[in-house]
């Protein structure tokens, strides 16, 4: 896929849950169909449904958006940066990234708190997160007896961490700078990586 395939392709992707999140917000997650998101977003419904084959996954198109750009910052990692290190730089990237998608974010998280249906579905990005992490941990803990428990602490928590961070900044705090918060954040968990974490890898 060529770079301006792809921009296109985030472009729709964007514009389609922009309406989406519109519409939710005005009449309600339940109440809006997918006709009325592809009017909205003036595409087609054929369109909406090929890179949203649910509705659910109109809702939760951020968390997948912030993963991208955390794994974009992880994929410059330098030869002397730790996990720990490396994480955090890459989390402020996603802090800047919601914080340019301010709007979306907050409204998202409203419709988020109205939908207890919606709030269940929520673990499965929590997965996916966890996942990620596990896979960025693991070689740091290969070699240590408690390595894998030591990786699924940290990973759990970190996730945590950061589904509260978005969520106090979206729901009550939305006009304080979030890099900030991140920040804040990321000191208030510190303790929670493995020593290898903290270390440039070998």
């Amino acid at each position: 896929m060529s770079d301006l395939v792809k921009r296109r392709t985030a472009q729709t992707r964007a514009e389609i849950v922009d309406a989406a999140i519109g519409l939710f917000a005005v009449q309600g997650f339940d109440a809006t169909s997918m006709e009325q998101v592809a009017d909205a977003a003036g595409v087609s419904r054929r369109t909406v449904y090929r890179y949203f084959p649910t509705k659910d996954d109109l809702v939760f198109e951020s968390p997948r958006q912030w993963l991208a750009v955390l794994n974009e910052t992880l994929d410059t990692r330098t030869p002397e940066e730790s996990t720990r290190d490396v994480f955090g730089r890459a989390l402020l990237d996603v802090a800047r990234f919601i914080e340019s998608n301010r709007a979306t974010v907050v409204a998202q998280f409203s419709i988020l708190a109205a939908s207890p249906a919606l709030m269940s579905r929520h673990g499965r990005s929590d997965a996916e997160w966890t996942a990620r992490y596990l896979e960025l941990l693991g070689p740091d803990v290969a070699g240590e007896t408690d390595g894998p428990l030591l990786a699924t602490v940290a990973a759990m928590a970190l996730v945590a961490a950061q589904n509260a961070l978005v969520a106090v900044w979206a729901t009550s705090r939305p006009d304080v700078d979030l890099l900030a918060m991140t920040q804040t954040m990321l000191d208030q968990t510190d303790s929670l990586w493995p020593p290898a974490s903290r270390r440039p890898p070998t």
